[in-house]
């Protein structure tokens, strides 16, 4: 029989004006209402930012609203549809009732893709748009960071809390802060802390980062490791990326990003830091190695870059635990200070590579205790003198990058006294993994939830014929049971997906919620309809 094209028509209209005002309001009030806010947890923005977010914040809501209204109109339009007995007279003129679900599939299934898109390209570059927040003002973002109680995070290394701090008008890439406390951390321990008389930040804009790198001046801090307090009248911050406004998420990445990095997991900006502070715990511990090499069969080790050369001699050097340097006993050291030439004799000695994000950035610092020239006629005492830092050497540097991932990351024996190497080369690998898993859901779980919104309006377009219009919101309210068991499904199959135990279970929970929803739609719709 013909297709009941006029009466195609009129669903669509009815259906089409209910579904965009429920979407209107919905949007309005989850986006002006906080929920987009709240789901990017934003931590700050000046007053001037926050009017270009809400150009940002009603896309983005409308991505998360469109399902629900999609289900609101089915279930009411065939609710009135079923009121007015138009299923009745379709089925007296011969007409499969079946035929007029056509609208409802087109609308889900146009509910879904706009859904799929909306999650893979919409909401991703949202946060793009949040972040270029960041690169527009600087200075701002510094000032308000200073009053979280974590103040600036630099990195993983350096967390830094001021009074107050100094926008240089003439210089806008240049920050002062005065009176300042700051935190040196390695991974999870505490290596220094202490105050600062200022630090002075310039920051440099390159593609989507900034970097903000300077010194600190006037320095009084306590060494754990070293288990001694010491003052510095300056030290350097070594180059590191400002925390984005939304830090980067599997979840913020367009689909064709997760596709790439579930390919390439070493591209991800976690995976990529940990294989950095990887290679350079390789480079210190090939530095250890070499140096130990020659003092224990009797050749100099030398340390130089272009502003100082210091040769050392000693009968007795070791490591020291965890990594922590070489000690050296009754060491005998030579300092070339770009032609200012001294001679010296320590009764111990500890040589470090300072710590940094990749061994370009590391230096090599020599503290010498009971030090006394070895000069005739000098009798120059110090308790304790630091040499140094010394650059490491280009070309070590070049060679530990040359290293592959896989040489990395293969396993091997852990030197004396390095163990700390080989937690670096496990955390490395659990981050990968993680990554890979993370991703996988991900991918999973928005594929899920668009293809759930298809089956979700067809069960309610139907639940609304059954109940009739009386009971359109019964058929809403009903039609949500089934949608929070997708969404539930969905949330809890991710969270396991993501632990290496429970990964293929968390995947098929994933799936279940939707898959049920899509049988219960064939049971209404043979069964429960024909009736």
């Amino acid at each position: 029989m013909p297709m009941p094209w006029t009466l195609q028509r009129y669903i669509c209209r009815e259906m089409g004006k209910t579904f965009l005002l429920t979407a209107a309001v919905l949007t309005a009030v989850f986006g002006l209402g906080g929920g987009v806010m709240n789901m990017v947890e934003l931590k700050e923005a000046t007053p001037g930012q926050l009017l270009r977010l809400l150009t940002l914040i009603l896309p983005v809501s409308a991505a998360l609203t469109l399902p629900m209204a999609a289900l609101f109109s089915a279930a009411a339009t065939y609710g009135r549809l079923s009121a007015d007995n138009e299923f009745v007279a379709c089925r007296a003129s011969g007409i499969n009732i079946h035929v007029l679900f056509l609208p409802t599939l087109l609308l889900s299934l146009l509910a879904a893709g706009v859904t799929f898109a909306f999650t893979n390209s919409l909401i991703p570059g949202m946060v793009r748009n949040l972040n270029e927040l960041v690169r527009a003002d600087v200075g701002a973002i510094i000032q308000q960071r200073l009053n979280r109680p974590r103040g600036i995070t630099l990195g993983n290394q350096y967390r830094i809390h001021a009074d107050e701090s100094v926008v240089d008008r003439a210089r806008p890439d240049h920050v002062v802060l005065n009176r300042v406390a700051f935190l040196e951390v390695s991974g999870d321990d505490w290596v220094r802390f202490g105050t600062a008389r200022e630090i002075h930040l310039d920051f440099e804009r390159g593609g989507t980062n900034v970097r903000l790198y300077g010194r600190m001046a006037g320095l009084s801090f306590y060494d754990s490791q070293k288990g001694q307090f010491a003052d510095l009248e300056e030290q350097l911050i070594p180059p590191n990326e400002l925390p984005a406004l939304v830090p980067p998420e599997i979840k913020f990445l367009r689909f064709g990003e997760l596709l790439h990095l579930w390919d390439n997991p070493d591209e991800w900006v976690y995976v990529r830091g940990r294989l950095e502070r990887l290679r350079a715990g390789v480079g210190r511990v090939q530095l250890y190695d070499d140096l130990l090499a020659d003092l224990r069969q009797g050749r100099p080790a030398t340390l130089s870059d272009d502003r100082a050369r210091y040769t050392l001699r000693t009968p007795d050097a070791r490591r020291m635990p965890r990594g922590a340097g070489l000690e050296l006993m009754q060491v005998s050291i030579d300092e070339d200070r770009q032609g200012r030439k001294r001679s010296l004799k320590a009764d111990r000695a500890v040589l470090e590579v300072t710590r940094g994000e990749s061994l370009a950035e590391c230096g090599v610092t020599l503290d010498a205790f009971n030090v006394r020239s070895a000069a005739p006629g000098d009798r120059t005492e110090r308790a304790k003198e630091r040499l140094g830092p010394v650059a490491v050497e280009a070309d070590r540097v070049a060679a530990v990058q040359r290293l592959s991932t896989a040489d990395l990351l293969a396993p091997r024996a852990t030197p004396e006294g390095e163990e700390v190497l080989q937690e670096l080369r496990a955390d490395a690998l659990k981050e990968r993994s993680t990554t890979v898993r993370r991703v996988v859901a991900t991918l999973h779980e928005r594929c899920a939830f668009s293809v759930s919104v298809f089956v979700l309006v067809l069960l309610g377009a139907a639940l609304g014929a059954i109940l009739r219009g009386a009971h359109v919101l019964a058929a809403f309210g009903i039609s949500f049971v089934p949608a929070l068991l997708v969404i539930v499904t969905i949330v809890t199959g991710k969270q396991l997906s993501q632990n290496a135990s429970t990964y293929a279970l968390g995947l098929a929970v994933l799936w279940s919620g939707m898959l049920l929803v899509a049988v219960l739609d064939g049971w209404v719709m043979s069964r429960v309809l024909r009736r």
